[in-house]
Order: structure tokens, then C-alpha cells, then sequence
């Protein structure tokens, strides 16, 4: 009779699971599950998630230990440049904050400064079943191109929050107990950054000027203001080709390991561009 009550238990908590969800392994990114303090249960949840042609909506915890990676649906495409808005509902147990990452440089870690939305250490999660946290999200510019990793996370957790408050990690700190955070969910997508389709072959007003411009080693770029610009080589169809660092008002930038043809060389300040310069590789 037990046994056939854990049977019924584990699939009326978890059947909505095998339907929607296809990995419950993070790897190769870190932890990020949940131990409900050794036996004691909170439906602190995320019901839905929606970002650009992304939507899934579970309405329910995942089934313990609370993480899942949503690697079977399709990944939504993010034009570098672009604001998408980002929506979150969650359902709220207690004092819990929230947190969402994208691996934007592809690393397999989720850095500080590729949290896209999240709570402070004041600014906790409304207690409720229908919390909603909504954001537009820009798509930086130095982002790298392909597909790559978004983190949804929900924690609460008082050895951890009565320090930090509701300013949670993407991850835990170690598999001991006390760094395992006690109630939650954590869901995993895939999200594909882009660049924006085609170069026009026109080059912009732009607030610097490049030479030679039939060139097969080395191009030299003038700039008209003194901050550290990143500069960005995209072929004809808009494929981000070489990246790096402009620090001085003329800087030299070797481009002999580019195929030959046409190019576009675009220097940005954040997130902001400065323009873009047309140039031709040629033979050495």
C-alpha cells in the first residue's frame, strides 16, 4: 500500500514534468537545486516564463530537487542591439528573491554582469500565487553570436537572505548543506544571439575614420573621442567576424587572418554605436 502511494504521490507531482521538460542536469553550468530543508516543502515556483517567441508556462513547481533545463524547446532569437521584454510570474511562499542570467560570453558561468533581471537585497518578491515581474532587456552589442544558456531562478532561504536579503546567486555555493539553498525552482533555456540581418554597403556618419580601406594586414583607425571603444568586423551578411579593444585615438588592428572581400568595421561605446566603416581585404 506504501509503495503504491509513493507511486501515485511521484506522479501526480511531477506528471506535467515529463511532458515539458527533457534535462534535469545542469551541466556543464553549476548547481542550482534545492533541498527543501531536509524534508520540509515550499511551492516557491516559477509558473511561466516568456522572452521574446519564448513562452512556457508550468504553473507548478518542478519536481525535486528543483531544476530543470528546458533544452527540447525552441530557442527564441536575440538580435544583438535589440530590447526584448523579459516576463516572469512567479508563485511566492515567503521571503524569497528572484534572478535571471544569460551566458552572453558564452563561458559556461554566470557572470555578475550578465544578470538581466533580478531583486536587490531590499526589494523582495510579492507574496503571492501570481507575482509578476516584467523588464524590457537589451541584447548587448559585445555579446557573442550562437546559442547559449538562460537561468531563471526563484530563492528563499533564511540562513542565506537574513545576510544578503533578496540579492540571490544563479548558483550554490558548494553541495554541503548549508550552501544549498532550502526552497525554490531553477529553470534552464536556451536562447540564440544573433546579429542583425545584412550590412548596408553604405557606410554611416560615423564619429571615426579607418585607412587604408583596400587593405591586407594591418587597419588603421582614427577616432574623434578619447573613451576605450570596442571594435566589432562583420562580414557582408552581418556575421560578427573579429572583435577587440580601441584604447588610443589611433590604433593599429591586424586583419590578415580575414578571408578576402568585403567588410565592415563598427566601433561601439557600451552598447552604443559609433558607426560603421566599409573596407576590402585584399591579398598580401
Amino acid at each position: 500500500m506504501k509503495i503504491k502511494l509513493l507511486v501515485l504521490s511521484l506522479i501526480t507531482a511531477s506528471s506535467f514534468n515529463f511532458l515539458s521538460a527533457q534535462s534535469t542536469s545542469p551541466s556543464p553550468y553549476c548547481d542550482a537545486s534545492f533541498d527543501d530543508q531536509q524534508g520540509f516543502p515550499v511551492a516557491d515556483a516559477i509558473n511561466s516564463v516568456s522572452l521574446g517567441t519564448l513562452t512556457n508556462a508550468t504553473n507548478a513547481q518542478y519536481a525535486a530537487p528543483h531544476y530543470v533545463f528546458y533544452n527540447n524547446l525552441a530557442a527564441p532569437n536575440l538580435v544583438k542591439g535589440n530590447t526584448y521584454n523579459l516576463s516572469v510570474v512567479f508563485n511566492v511562499q515567503g521571503g524569497a528573491g528572484f534572478g535571471v542570467w544569460i551566458d552572453f560570453n558564452h563561458n559556461n558561468t554566470f557572470d555578475q554582469n550578465e544578470l538581466v533581471m533580478g531583486s536587490t537585497a531590499s526589494a523582495w518578491l510579492n507574496i503571492s500565487s501570481n507575482t509578476v515581474m516584467s523588464q524590457n532587456i537589451t541584447i548587448p552589442l559585445t555579446a557573442l553570436t550562437g546559442t547559449t544558456r538562460m537561468r531563471v531562478r526563484i530563492v528563499e532561504d533564511d540562513n542565506y537572505t537574513m545576510t544578503n536579503g533578496a540579492a540571490i546567486l544563479p548558483c550554490n555555493l558548494s553541495s554541503s548543506i548549508t550552501d544549498v539553498m532550502d526552497w525554490g525552482e531553477t529553470e534552464d533555456y536556451t536562447v540564440n544571439i544573433t546579429s542583425s540581418v545584412g550590412i548596408s554597403e553604405i557606410s554611416e556618419m560615423s564619429q571615426f575614420t579607418i585607412y587604408p580601406t583596400l587593405v591586407s594586414n594591418t587597419l588603421t583607425v582614427n577616432k574623434n573621442i578619447s573613451e576605450h571603444l570596442i571594435y566589432v568586423i562583420r562580414n557582408v551578411a552581418g556575421q560578427e567576424i573579429q572583435t577587440g579593444n580601441i584604447n588610443s585615438t589611433e590604433q593599429q588592428i591586424g586583419v590578415n587572418s580575414l578571408s578576402e572581400g568585403i567588410y565592415f568595421l563598427q566601433l561601439l561605446n557600451n552598447t552604443v554605436s559609433l558607426g560603421q566603416q566599409k573596407f576590402i581585404k585584399t591579398k598580401e
